[in-house]
């Protein structure tokens, strides 16, 4: 409704339907957004969605020019004290969000309900730089439709909008779907540019739950998050749960509470003797804000991408924070030695212990030492002393007190894989073998549909290592000798019945577990060739087709001829098609002007429809009356404040109308 400066005049066309058109496409294009906005912004917009509204019922502006300037004024304060800045993905879409609603309150005219519209056009891609699952994919679709069909809406007279709004939103999904092959192709072909999208970083929040530092209780509360860790898929379909121990920190220093780095580790290539061929695998990792990378092995070369380091004690990292999904290939010996000659730093470095406390368990491992007859015996020794003893392993253990380990080992004795971890390597290295720990992942849910692993937060894993002469460092996972099923059979094997998660025994089991797997499988498939179409895989996919179109000059001639080739279709198309009302009155007026032709009575081009009757009727005076009826309810349903029953009307009026050359 266009206000005309006299209190209560407006245009007619601005009524409270033709806003719901403009309002109802952008509530599904911001409602993604609202879990990541203010609450007071998503308040305010609905807000001003219900006044806006609320005065299109009422016939009056909802509110005057100095409150509108307020309430704009105010939002940007808000955003700006909320974000700190208004430019940026996260304040820059918050104001865009709060405008938007304010904008609600002016719609005079057509022109603002389609600039509002384009608002929401961008908005619609603004909500991909936080979430590019295959889900959002495809109710961002949907809400497209519904944006396009707005678009197609907004410049209707009100009447006619509301009889077409099926057709219209019918035509968007037609619209869009004939766009659809056009843009696979640009898609495939258009090069691809390194780098996230449009030069930002994700806005995504860590998701693996691994830290510098590991202490009692820290990766048994990782169980309860069924986050997405990464997917893996191997060369070698055979491998069990049991072998897949993915190791992310290392970690060496012991403060008497936790463990952790005090310093780096040496950068120098891992000395390591490979004891059978590698397998290939092939990881997609979410993204979780730190640099870490994750092997099952130890890798036979590493990939190009990401730009990363291999320290001595195989832990990856990435020169920079994973903010991004990441897929990456290499092969990795399962079976392997590592450092089979120990330097004197790091030997020194792996038998450090603080000067004081837990007594009991260094008086325990001085036992060990006086019995053993090598170091391998010690281990042996201490596997065989957590497997006779009543030990538990539980998700709630009992809280620690100073002597942390003592308290575990000869008072509590129930504990995660952290507490039994923890207590080993103090154990060794009190018994003078070189330890440490090292914390991942281990096993994960076979995806038979696909043929990968799932590893997920609940996955997450803390075991030893040991350093053995003439073996190297080896694995060694104290919790396997307490609870054996936890490295068997995953998690929820292992854990009491009453400690098990509810959702996690849902999801594993039941019929749910096939169609969980499947959604799976199809997400893991948009990440490896939609979100994962970066350079590399692009010009492998175009050599395959042929090898001129791994180039970034083969990519732009293939361009060109697919855009000169649609550009020839659709002008061939529109040239063979003869010219179509773009609404269902005046297609059904046309039908009538046609059967008004065929007796010779033909509308020139410069006629008016009262005109052209007028003529018509002196003409056939046997047809007047059905002349003028048809005429006046497509000028009233075209024209005037006519209901959209009128529409039907107009229609059944043409259908019946059929006269004859030489009358009755």
């Amino acid at each position: 409704m266009k206000h005309l400066g006299l209190p209560g005049v407006f245009l007619e066309n601005d009524t409270r339907r033709q806003r719901l058109w403009v309002i109802l496409p952008l509530l599904l294009v911001l409602a993604p957004h609202a879990a990541r906005l203010p609450i007071w912004i998503s308040l305010a917009w609905l807000a001003c969605a219900g006044l806006s509204l609320f005065a299109a019922e009422r016939g009056r502006p909802p509110v005057g020019g100095v409150g509108k300037a307020v309430l704009a004024l105010g939002g940007a304060a808000g955003v700006l004290l909320q974000f700190g800045t208004v430019i940026g993905p996260a304040g820059g879409v918050a104001l865009l969000v709060f405008l938007s609603g304010a904008k609600l309150l002016e719609m005079n005219s057509a022109r603002d309900r389609m600039g509002l519209l384009f608002v929401g056009v961008f908005l619609l891609v603004a909500h991909f730089l936080d979430a590019q699952s295959l889900f959002t994919a495809a109710y961002m679709a949907l809400a497209a439709v519904a944006l396009v069909a707005g678009l197609m809406l907004a410049t209707k007279p009100a009447a006619v909008a509301l009889a077409e709004t099926r057709g219209h939103l019918a035509l968007a999904a037609r619209l869009l779907a004939q766009a659809l092959p056009l843009a696979l192709l640009l898609f495939v072909l258009f090069p691809r540019l390194p780098g996230p999208l449009w030069g930002l970083p994700q806005q995504t929040a860590g998701k693996s739950g691994l830290s510098e530092r590991m202490a009692p209780g820290d990766i048994s509360q990782l169980i309860l998050s069924d986050e997405l860790a990464f997917r893996a898929e191997f060369a070698d379909a055979r491998l069990e749960s049991r072998q897949l121990y993915w190791r992310g920190p290392v970690l060496w220093d012991y403060d008497g509470r936790a463990w952790g780095n005090s310093a780096p580790v040496s950068a120098r290539p891992p000395d390591f003797e490979a004891r059978a061929p590698p397998t290939g695998v092939a990881v997609t990792l979410e993204p979780h804000q730190r640099r870490w990378l994750f092997l099952p092995g130890a890798p036979s070369r590493l990939p190009a991408t990401p730009p990363s380091t291999l320290a001595s004690d195989l832990q990856w990292l990435a020169r920079e924070p994973l903010r991004q999904r990441l897929r990456y290939e290499l092969e990795v010996y399962l079976d392997y030695r590592l450092q089979p000659r120990l330097d004197a730093a790091s030997r020194a470095r792996g038998l450090a212990l603080p000067a004081e406390g837990d007594q009991r368990a260094r008086q325990l491992a001085s036992a060990w030492r006086e019995a053993a007859t090598d170091d391998a015996a010690i281990v042996e020794q201490a596997l065989g002393w957590f497997g006779a003893e009543a030990f538990h392993y539980t998700l709630n253990p009992p809280q620690l007190g100073a002597s942390a380990v003592d308290d575990f080992l000869f008072g509590t004795r129930r504990g995660f894989c952290e507490h039994y971890a923890s207590a080993f390597v103090f154990l060794m290295r009190a018994a003078g073998v070189p330890a440490r720990v090292v914390t991942g992942y281990q096993g994960g849910e076979l995806n038979q549909l696909g043929n990968y692993w799932i590893v997920r937060g609940r996955d997450a894993h803390a075991w030893a290592e040991v350093w053995l002469p003439e073996r190297g460092w080896m694995r060694v996972d104290p919790t396997a000798a307490v609870a054996p099923e936890r490295v068997e059979r995953g998690l929820n094997a292992a854990l009491p019945a009453a400690e098990r998660p509810a959702a996690l025994v849902a999801l594993q089991g039941g019929w749910l577990r096939p169609l969980r797997l499947g959604l799976d499988l199809l997400n893991s498939r948009w990440n490896e060739w939609v979100l994962g179409y970066n350079q590399e895989r692009q010009r492998r996919f175009l050599a395959g087709l042929h090898p001129l179109l791994a180039s970034l000059q083969g990519m732009l001639i293939a361009l060109i001829v697919v855009a000169a080739a649609a550009l020839l279709l659709l002008a061939v198309r529109l040239y063979r098609r003869p010219p179509e009302s773009r609404d269902r009155a005046a297609r059904a007026y046309e039908r009538f002007c046609r059967r008004l032709a065929r007796l010779d009575l033909r509308r020139t081009p410069a006629e008016g429809a009262r005109d052209f009757a007028v003529r018509a009727a002196a003409a056939r005076p046997d047809l007047a009356a059905d002349i003028d009826a048809i005429t006046r309810r497509y000028v009233a349903l075209r024209y005037g404040p006519a209901g959209a029953d009128r529409l039907g009307e107009l229609e059944a009026a043409v259908r019946a109308f059929r006269p004859t050359r030489h009358g009755p």
